[in-house]
């Protein structure tokens, strides 16, 4: 459906633009409703994709990349909309 290949926007960031801090009040109306939802959406998939990722990773990977075994299953026990 969508490819995402690097998003680099926080989705919080989206979610606020309006006036007073509702996604209502996006100054480009239903559009940037829309798209924030689509961003937020987009950037949940890739968290989801990345800790999979890294879950599969063995241990000599993740020793090349200073990462422990500790670390992965913090990250991996993360849900997908936190950061």
């Amino acid at each position: 459906m969508f490819k995402n290949e690097t998003l680099n926007v926080a989705p919080a960031a989206c979610m606020t633009a309006g006036t007073n801090n509702s996604v209502f009040t996006h100054k480009r109306g239903r559009d940037g409703v829309v798209h924030a939802i689509v961003t937020t959406l987009l950037t949940w998939q890739d968290r989801l994709r990345q800790r999979q990722s890294l879950q599969d990773l063995g241990d000599r990977e993740l020793s090349d990349m200073g990462i422990s075994q500790a670390e992965v299953e913090y990250e991996i026990s993360k849900p997908f909309w936190a950061a």
